[in-house]
């Protein structure tokens, strides 16, 4: 008898700790993470196209991870613009750093419409072109922990910064 009834109260334990978790969390005042950039990186380079890859890192102050946001992007040559990214998912950690890379495919001829400026940067004997990534970081994530329950919030950060990056 002694026995199923320590089973009985290591069980309730057990299901009352997400329930202590669950309430915290939604107690707990959200902290908006920050975001930072931290470069541009050449991953691959053709006489057709650039892959690059914009880094950013994420700090989430908060308790719980985050889920179901999102990095969106346009990039730019001297204001006029010639690439898109839309929804890339973004996952931060609890409490803690979260590098995101959000990468782009630089077909040479959707730079059709800047061509006169890489032209140009050519002629002059220049090895880069400065490319501006224009990101937005937002979404309504939910906080969520280990006992999976979500509580909905909502953020947004934009970051506009130019990279050189280096010509074929």
């Amino acid at each position: 008898m002694r026995g199923r009834l320590r089973k009985l109260c290591i069980a309730a334990l057990i299901l009352a700790l997400p329930g202590c978790l669950a309430a915290k969390l939604m107690t707990t005042r959200f902290e908006k993470p920050t975001f930072t950039y931290k470069g541009a990186e050449l991953v691959e380079a053709s006489q057709s196209r650039a892959v690059v890859n914009f880094l950013f890192f994420a700090r989430n102050p908060n308790e719980a991870g985050l889920k179901d946001a999102t990095c969106s992007y346009e990039l730019f040559v001297e204001g006029k613009k010639f690439l898109k990214g839309n929804d890339l998912p973004v996952a931060l950690n609890p409490k803690g750093d979260t590098e995101i890379t959000a990468p782009a495919v630089i077909d040479y001829a959707d730079l059709f419409p800047v061509m006169r400026s890489i032209a140009r940067r050519i002629l002059s004997g220049r090895k880069t072109i400065p490319i501006t990534i224009d990101a937005v970081f937002s979404g309504k994530p939910a906080i969520y922990s280990e006992a999976g329950k979500d509580k909905p919030i909502f953020f947004e950060m934009r970051l506009v910064k130019t990279a050189d990056i280096p010509l074929p």
